[in-house]
């Protein structure tokens, strides 16, 4: 409760100030709202993939209603300064299952304010992401956090391109962001720091290229294991550089980088033609300590090819292939015994390897073994609430009696995605495909439930009844889904989602 009363305290200031900067410039307000009720139901004790997935973890993983109301309020002045800040509550009945919790229960989606000026933003509360390539994409075109978890409370402070020349022939762009966690977890009240960078470059006037890193890391914290976690502003510091822990941090952060280490590299190509866009991405993770693309054939990462049209009106307006593949995860290796010559090799900063006391004395460190969105440390891992924050396909564990999420259960995974959407008789509709073969993790790849590398067919469809068709000021969109397969019970889903919304400009 303390948390959260800090955290509306600086809401509510962050807002006084933006406002009271704003007071005396030629302004522009304009006020948004929409309000939703979604019926889910299945044939299976729990409900499709599609159906529950890729809604900022609000949707039940069982037959549920759910309402949501939602309002927004923009400012945005002559001289590029703006101001934002909205809410969005849901509440929800659902059927129990280990998955969540029973009976109902209510969830702040969205609480936030923003400010800025031209390129440059600041965002305070919940949030979530901009998904820079759509829904159809099964990450949204960031495979670390992609709005399958519920939204993270924190601060960001990031920028759109930034040009340096009217030509825009190259810009940057980038963010630095704390978030806190407020759910059941290993680690109670682990903190999170992210960053990235990015930079563009234009090959001619149609051709974009992109690459940039995204960094994220779990610090701070009390652990049931180890107690409080190092959280001074040295150990903050420590976390942003992946420099190793102190004497107060546990044996393996003092060995590795003190904390939980993850994030994501990758390029990106966008073509602009006459009639389309067309974007090539490859999206690399990275786990404590980086994953530059190694000696394995087929680098893992998620590879996506969309097309755009710029006709938002004809039968098809964008199509969408991405291929999966997390199966390497560095090798099959972490360490081995040293050869004579490694053992007396001058390794640089690494050199304790071949100190007696040290913990890898004797050995070589290989690197492999990475266990995706897995940590020994932060028992959680890559998860929020239950749901894994990056890549949906990514199967978190059960929770425990406690209701704890210990990490995730499969990590290596081989898919192929295919999503299409377009415009057929004045009906938007969108389809979507997700074949896999899932391996489960390193650790129990000969036996267990993931040593058949069980396979999984999940299927959505998806129309849109608005105005134009009902003749009234509604939307109703109407869902079927399916999973087939191993992994996933099979079972079948219809969803019902009735939308009333609408924004207008305020007169000052």
């Amino acid at each position: 409760m303390e948390r959260n009363n800090r955290l509306a305290h600086i809401l509510a200031l962050v807002s006084f100030l933006i406002i009271s900067a704003s007071a005396d410039a030629q302004n522009g307000w304009t006020a948004g709202w929409e309000g939703k009720a979604v019926l889910n139901g299945g044939t299976g004790e729990y409900l499709p993939f599609w159906q529950r997935t890729g809604y900022d973890g609000v949707m039940p993983y069982t037959s549920a209603a759910v309402l949501s109301a939602g309002a927004d309020l923009k400012y945005e002045a002559s001289n590029g300064i703006y101001f934002e800040t909205g809410t969005n509550l849901v509440g929800y009945v659902n059927a129990a299952s280990q998955w969540n919790l029973p009976g109902a229960g209510g969830i702040v989606d969205r609480l936030y304010v923003s400010g800025g000026w031209k390129m440059l933003h600041l965002d305070v509360g919940l949030k979530p992401r901009v998904r820079e390539l759509g829904d159809l994409s099964i990450m949204g075109g960031n495979l670390v956090l992609t709005g399958n978890a519920r939204n993270l409370p924190g601060i960001n402070a990031w920028s759109d391109w930034i040009y340096f020349e009217k030509g825009h022939w190259f810009g940057i762009r980038g963010n630095f962001a704390h978030y806190q966690t407020f759910d059941t977890r290993w680690i109670q009240g682990a903190r999170i720091h992210n960053k990235s960078f990015a930079f563009k470059v234009a090959l001619g006037r149609k051709v974009d290229f992109e690459m940039g890193l995204d960094h994220w890391a779990q610090w701070g914290g009390t652990s049931p294991a180890a107690g409080s976690r190092p959280a001074s502003f040295k150990d903050y510091v420590r976390v942003i550089f992946g420099k190793s822990g102190g004497s107060d941090a546990t044996v393996s952060d003092q060995l590795n980088a003190l904390g939980n280490h993850l994030g994501r590299e990758y390029i990106r190509l966008a073509w602009r033609a006459s009639s389309f866009t067309m974007h090539l991405q490859y999206d690399m993770p990275f786990e404590d300590g980086g994953q530059i693309i190694k000696t394995n054939p087929m680098p893992d990462g998620v590879y996506t090819l969309k097309l755009s049209f710029n006709d938002r009106d004809r039968f098809v307006t964008d199509v969408l292939y991405e291929f999966i593949h997390t199966t390497w995860q560095g090798g099959t290796v972490h360490d081995r015994p040293a050869t004579e010559e490694e053992m007396t090799k001058d390794y640089g900063e690494y050199k304790y390897w071949q100190d007696p006391d040290h913990h890898y004395y004797g050995r070589y460190v290989v690197g492999g073994l990475d266990d995706y969105f897995n940590n020994g440390e932060y028992g959680s891992g890559w998860t929020y609430f239950g749901r894994t924050l990056g890549l949906p396909l990514i199967i978190p564990s059960a929770p425990g009696e406690n209701g704890v999420t210990m990490g995730v259960a499969c990590n290596r995974i081989r898919a192929h995605h295919f999503g299409i959407k377009g415009v057929a008789w004045t009906v938007p509709y969108s389809f979507k495909a997700t074949y896999s073969s899932n391996w489960g993790r390193y650790s129990d790849s000969v036996t267990g439930f993931f040593a058949a590398h069980p396979k999984q067919l999940s299927l959505a469809l998806e129309v849109e009844l608005g105005e134009q068709v009902t003749n009234i000021p509604l939307t109703f969109a109407i869902g079927a889904y399916g999973d087939f397969g191993k992994v996933y019970r099979n079972s079948a889903g219809l969803s019902l989602r009735v939308c009333y919304g609408g924004s207008k400009a305020l007169k000052r």
